[in-house]
């Protein structure tokens, strides 16, 4: 049971667990290589009564074997279609099953995992790691199943035969274990190193066309073909040495066949010229160990696509394995009361980023976030979707900490608008009902749509809210996306609403609308606004001046102007210049 418990535990052990759902097909798949290999050694067998009896044209024996070559063949490629397309059925299956099981993963990864992995790296694992497994499965299967079948049904003929002389090829076995353990080491983690580099090759790649227009004003182009050339370089070097690594096995395994086979053919044509072997029995001898060679250059040549499988496997489950957002089963009800924060500090590492935040929000306030840029306002509003944890402190939803909600609950109450507004390849429709749990109504939307001042826009389109956005809502303008994705949070009726930078890219009249709505909308529901353009926020209830991660000074609008501190200094300049 412990022995099973460790195979399951194993790369490709992992990968029999995806397999297993789709036991059926892959059984039937075995059944047809093993019915496959089963058939090598009639070839030799219908050989050898051509050689060994009298060619007569009476001789029934003899004019059945053509009808049976025809038969035999036939059978071989019904068998090879069957194990072949089933196999790779079952392998496209477990790949699917494994990507959707690796992309449920990764949605609910905390935010840390995102901070400390590459793009690059994580896209290609769901490309070109899982493909070295879909190709390693399919591959190494179908070559240790039928081509191990192959051999020892050949050995079995062969040692019929005599038996003296296949005790030969036995022999070379332990030399070849020998070559294939050393070098399977060192395939393995070259291969590593190939998926790495092809994730560095994803990261630029995904960058440049992310910056395509820095590229362009910058006139970057030669510095990002050179860095895509060094990740180019990297995988063709370590590309080159798994080939080697192979090729050196390949020769030297057909070196110690070769040797055995010369040695075995000259041990046979000097019992033939003896008479201790018939002619049929010498032809049908020397067919069979013919065979064998092509079945054992597969097995030795599949150690390359088994130690690349192997670690694209353990790629793959590190992703599958890693710990999910740590949450409670306690739902968290409507937000009716407040929100407190009660001495919260927050640190990256070994840099305090926020130091004993302490406020209370009501239901129906709101609060402005002004101060300096990194002084950890962002960081302060990531705390309350729990994308990041408190080091110490505790936020308090209508009494309990919201360490005691689970996260779906906790942000089911929230709609968020960041200063980059994300937006799918999809319509403004789906744009906009995204993160509803429930398709609203057209008035609804409509209603969302004018408070983000958004639709004259809509309106105006042939296919109004049907009309595709492309990648990131590149066909829209900066203002339109940053509207949109007002709208879309409007529309989520949630009771918290945050908003950071949400005026950054709009114009003077689109500005003045999204103040008019977020003062309509503050009403039953707390509302938190990070700015910089202080105008916007001159209606907040209460202002949290917020510098290298504590709070300097709070109050409403007027009271932080007649104090004549940070806030005062902050608003005069930011008048001057939108003047």
């Amino acid at each position: 049971m412990t022995k099973i418990k460790k195979l399951f535990e194993t790369p490709y052990g992992r990968l029999l667990l995806f397999v297993l759902p789709h036991w059926q097909i892959f059984f039937i798949s075995i059944v047809a290589m093993c019915m496959l290999a089963s058939t090598e050694w009639m070839l030799p067998a219908l050989l050898k009564p051509l050689i060994d009896e009298s060619l007569d044209s009476d001789n029934y024996n003899i004019r059945a074997i053509p009808l049976l070559l025809i038969v035999l063949f036939l059978f071989r490629g019904l068998f090879s279609y069957i194990s072949t397309v089933s196999l790779h059925l079952v392998a496209q299956k477990a790949i699917e099953d494994m990507r959707n099981a690796m992309f449920s993963k990764l949605l609910r990864l905390d935010i840390g995992f995102f901070d400390s992995n590459s793009l690059g790296a994580m896209v290609s694992k769901f490309t070109f790691d899982v493909n070295q497994v879909a190709e390693a499965s399919t591959k190494v299967i179908t070559v240790f199943v039928k081509d191990s079948l192959v051999v020892l049904v050949l050995l079995i003929y062969l040692i019929y035969l005599n038996w003296q002389l296949a005790l030969l090829l036995v022999l070379i076995g332990p030399p070849i274990s020998f070559f294939i353990v050393r070098l399977s080491k060192k395939m393995r983690v070259m291969s590593r190193n190939l998926q790495s580099s092809m994730g560095d090759i994803n990261e630029v790649t995904e960058e440049s066309i992310r910056a395509n227009k820095e590229i362009k004003v910058f006139n970057t182009y030669t510095k990002e073909e050179l860095r895509f050339g060094i990740a180019t370089n990297k995988v063709r070097k370590f590309h080159i040495k798994v080939v080697r690594a192979s090729a050196a096995l390949v020769p030297a395994i057909q070196i110690f066949v070769a040797i055995s086979i010369a040695a075995l053919i000259y041990i046979a044509l000097d019992q033939a010229s003896k008479g201790l072997t018939t002619k049929g029995e010498f032809i049908a001898f020397i067919t069979a160990t013919a065979l064998l060679l092509p079945p054992i250059k597969r097995l030795a040549g599949a150690n390359e696509f088994l130690q690349r499988g192997i670690a694209a496997s353990q790629s793959v489950c590190e992703l599958i394995d890693a710990s999910p957002e740590l949450t409670s089963t306690v739902e968290c009800p409507k937000i009716s009361k407040s929100l407190i924060f009660h001495n919260v500090s927050f640190s990256f590492g070994k840099k305090m980023v926020l130091s004993n935040l302490s406020f209370q929000i009501k239901i129906g306030e709101l609060f402005a976030l002004v101060g300096p840029s990194g002084g950890g306002k962002s960081t302060l509003l990531n705390l309350l979707p729990i994308f990041y944890r408190p080091s110490s402190g505790r936020i308090i939803l209508d009494g309990l900490s919201i360490d005691s909600y689970s996260l779906d609950s906790v942000r089911e109450q929230i709609a968020y608008v960041g200063q980059e507004t994300v937006l799918f390849n999809t319509s403004i429709l789906g744009n906009l009902v995204y993160g509803c749990k429930e398709h609203p109504d057209s008035q609804m939307i409509e209603r969302a749509i004018q408070l983000a001042n958004l639709d004259k826009y809509v309106n105006g389109l042939p296919n109004r809210l049907e009309t595709r956005v492309g990648h990131n809502g590149v066909k829209l303008s900066g203002g339109q996306r940053q509207r949109l994705g007002i709208a879309r949070a409007f529309l989520r009726d949630a009771s918290l609403l945050i908003l950071d930078e949400p005026t950054a890219s709009l114009d003077a009249d689109s500005e003045r609308e999204i103040k008019k709505s977020i003062s309509e909308l503050k009403v039953g529901r707390i509302s938190i606004v990070v700015a910089h353009r202080l105008s916007t926020i001159k209606e907040a209830d209460k202002i949290l001046f917020i510098n290298n991660g504590t709070i300097i000074e709070s109050g409403s609008h007027q009271d932080l102007l007649s104090k004549k501190g940070h806030y005062y200094n902050m608003y005069k300049e930011s008048s001057q210049r939108e003047t």
